[in-house]
């Protein structure tokens, strides 16, 4: 993105930030449910924008995202307030700013395809590494009882892979189809 000299955000930058925050509430509320969380397409909002924006405005989206959610607007999946950060969803919301760094460093930086679906395929991990950990975590430090680690896997990642995938794919074909003067 280039901006202005002089000029802290351009108007365009603050609407794709705005659109990549308006996407990811309306994301939220497409969702298939499961327990303990929701699949949404939320990881395809995140990505997308990640390697569209890149990792600083990718950045500020999330964060402007989960703010809202904390402040109690009811932008998440299952709702908002404070009180979100004790569901066990919360920790892949979280996830959601590691992929954007991630996604946002290394994806127009990729030369290769190869690279690039390496990229969101990194990016789609971390979120479930980040989520996997927070809900560990939560388990262990508040809600207290045995972690059964392969159960956690089971129902909080493999579950999802192969929507993953899809959305991952998707995300790769609809970023290859924006012409190079539009990135």
């Amino acid at each position: 993105m280039t901006e202005n000299r002089g000029e802290f955000m351009s108007a365009k930058r603050l609407a794709l930030i705005g659109l990549a925050v308006a996407l990811m509430v309306v994301s939220a509320k497409i969702s298939v449910p499961f327990v303990p969380v929701p699949m949404t397409l939320q990881s395809a909002v995140v990505l997308f924008f990640a390697c569209y924006l890149g990792a600083a405005d990718s950045l500020i989206a999330v964060g402007i995202y989960i703010v809202l959610g904390l402040i109690g607007v009811p932008v998440f999946a299952s709702g908002g307030g404070f009180d979100y950060v004790l569901k066990p969803s919360f920790g892949f919301t979280l996830g959601f700013l590691v992929s954007s760094l991630v996604c946002g460093l290394l994806y127009k930086r990729s030369a290769t395809n190869v690279r690039k679906i390496l990229t969101l395929a990194l990016g789609t991990v971390s979120i479930y590494v980040v989520g996997i950990v927070y809900f560990l975590s939560l388990k262990v430090f508040y809600l207290g009882g045995a972690i059964d680690f392969w159960n956690v896997l089971l129902t909080f990642w493999i579950m999802f892979i192969p929507s993953d995938i899809l959305k991952a794919a998707v995300c790769f074909v609809i970023l290859k189809r924006i012409p190079e003067k539009i990135r």
